[in-house]
């Protein structure tokens, strides 16, 4: 489950502030020592899209999925974090209520996600970590009746982590508070 909040720059400089609740479920194979593929699917829950004028279109239920590899590009021991790179491809896609005419308008976003993430392993059950990411992507959505494209104000994000192992069942939680802002948290499992 998680929660994100940002800006989207649409057409002629108009600065949209989101806010999306989710929830996921994602999944890797292990295909070998270095690679992950991973993907995911979710639902958008709610959240806001505040035009520059101050009027708040509600966001109904939607959709999001994603597709991706990580590398192990570094093992990690004692005080040597282990170091994780990932490159995802991501899509959502939900309509906006406008509040004064309550028409329903389409929203779609996508994008490529470059990640790095460096942690450490405490005793083999504690695993924080800091990550960086970047991301670019278009984001296709109605502003007064008018079609616009835009693109999140951030490109960057960076968060801290930390996951715990609890014998088969894991829990975890990430705070990303520089550039895109998100909050998430979770369990996994493993077979």
């Amino acid at each position: 489950m998680g929660i994100f909040n940002t800006t989207i720059r649409f057409d002629d400089h108009q600065d949209v502030d989101v806010e999306m609740s989710t929830v996921s479920m994602a999944g890797g194979w292990l295909i070998n020592e270095s690679w992950t593929l991973r993907g995911g699917v979710g639902l958008i829950l709610d959240g806001d899209m505040i035009t520059p004028d101050g009027v708040i279109h509600a966001v109904e239920p939607g959709g999001l999925f994603s597709i991706g590899l990580e590398n192990r590009a570094l093992i990690g021991e004692g005080y040597t974090p282990f170091v994780d790179l990932s490159l995802f491809f991501g899509a959502s896609w939900t309509e906006t209520i406008d509040p004064g005419t309550q028409a329903a308008t389409s929203y779609f976003a996508a994008d490529a996600r470059f990640g790095a993430r460096a942690g450490w392993n405490i005793n083999n059950n504690t695993f924080p970590y800091v990550a960086a990411r970047i991301f670019g992507g278009p984001v296709n959505w109605e502003i007064a009746e008018v079609e616009v494209t835009g693109s999140d104000i951030h490109h960057y994000q960076i968060a801290l982590g930390m996951a715990v192992q609890l014998g088969p069942v894991g829990i975890f939680a990430e705070w990303a508070g520089v550039g895109e802002q998100a909050v998430s948290a979770g369990l996994s499992t493993s077979f």
